[in-house]
């Protein structure tokens, strides 16, 4: 394939010099040329380019071409006309390149013609137009003596292949695109928290077991020491708010909604009916109720009391639960000692490096490492001792 080379048309200039005279006489300066492909094949897209350096290229016409630069040469309707601005920092100007594409479908030699500028100078317009050029085209070289091969029959491309091209072709656009699209969405996120006023990241919330958060709740209901300042309504109206959240969390008792007297069932339905328990707790629910609807005004050592008997049914709750704890613990550990083999090999490694030497060595004499032969090494080692003892006078 022949290679395309470039050439530069210059404007001829009267006079030796490459520039206007226009720089001479100390008017604005113009510096036009053109660019173009001298060689192709038939049918390829062939560049020509038209330049203008100045500090205000857009006051100069360029020659405007419509659908073919000469009879044989044709533009391609396609990319027929692009144009470009790129400025030089150094000498402080501005390029303006209007490009064109190009081709020929017959072999030969064509002349590029000439192309005609208008400069702006002061009241008048001054026209300017580049030499004529020679543009070769070659025939594509074709093997006549090769076989002629059947055109390809049509097949079917797969969904995942034409993801795959279409994201090596846009994948520059597809990453734009979502980048867009989680910056609107972060931007969407933080200006909702702001309008709530709520922070943006949310730490992870510890669980805590309903007995604990009971218990703590009975502790700081103590020290804020409300019936010892006359807030007897508060007083109870917190504790029974206390024993109730956790009858609902703890026990899936709805307590939060019942009544007294539906919780009061619910009580002797799930503890024994004259159990202390329910006992206990129907007891101060009933006080609670007559201080805030009957205005009863209970003594302090009633007060103590309801104090007291919720923090005992709340720390028997909790002792029951450690101990369903253990016990599931110890029956599990129970589970895993009555199936050895089923133990992985770390903890056998582990069993025997925790062996003592004289077990291990007990363990390759008799079968019961553990026991007989220990004792029949302890009479053997007390003869020996007797018989190596000093005789006394």
């Amino acid at each position: 394939m022949i290679s395309k080379a470039k050439k530069s048309l210059w404007l001829l200039l009267s006079g030796s010099c490459m520039l206007f005279s226009a720089v001479c006489q100390g008017q604005e300066y113009f510096k036009i040329w053109v660019d173009y492909d001298s060689t192709g094949l038939i049918g390829d897209a062939m560049k020509l380019q038209l330049h203008c350096e100045s500090r205000h290229p857009e006051e100069v016409t360029f020659p405007f071409l419509q659908g073919q630069i000469s009879e044989d040469l044709q533009l391609i309707p396609r990319d027929s006309l692009q144009t470009d601005t790129s400025y030089n920092p150094v000498t402080r100007t501005k390029t303006k390149t209007v490009t064109y594409l190009f081709s020929a479908y017959r072999e030969g030699t064509y002349t590029l013609p000439s192309f005609c500028f208008e400069v702006p100078q002061r009241d008048s317009n001054l026209v300017y137009c580049t030499d004529t050029a020679l543009v070769r085209i070659f025939a594509p070289e074709v093997d006549t003596t090769a076989a002629i091969k059947d055109i390809n029959t049509i097949f079917e491309v797969s969904r995942k292949e034409l993801a795959k091209e279409y994201w090596a072709k846009y994948d520059i656009f597809l990453w734009i695109a979502l980048a867009v699209a989680a910056l609107v969405a972060a931007i969407f996120y933080i200006r909702k928290k702001w309008k709530r006023k709520e922070p943006l990241f949310v730490p992870k919330k510890v669980v805590v077991p309903p007995i604990d958060k009971a218990l703590l709740a009975l502790k700081t209901l103590k020290g804020k020491q409300l019936w010892q300042n006359n807030q007897i309504k508060e007083y109870y109206t917190e504790l029974t708010d206390i024993l109730r959240t956790y009858l609902s969390e703890a026990l899936g008792i709805p307590a939060i909604e019942m009544t007294n007297e539906e919780l009061r069932a619910a009580l002797q339905e799930h503890f024994p009916p004259k159990s202390r328990e329910a006992q206990d707790l129907i007891e101060v629910l009933d006080r609670a109720t007559l201080v805030k609807f009957a205005k009863v005004f209970p003594s302090p050592d009633e007060h103590e009391s309801s104090f007291s008997r919720i923090q005992t049914f709340l720390d028997e709750q909790k002792a029951e639960q450690q101990k369903s704890m253990a016990e599931a613990e110890a029956k599990k550990k129970a589970q895993a000692a009555a199936n050895p083999d089923k133990g992985s090999d770390n903890s056998k490694g582990k069993e025997t490096a925790d062996a003592e030497p004289g077990d291990k060595e007990s363990s390759t004499n008799g079968n019961n490492p553990s026991g007989e032969n220990r004792v029949e090494k302890g009479i053997e080692k007390q003869e020996n001792e007797e018989k190596e003892a000093p005789v006394k006078d």
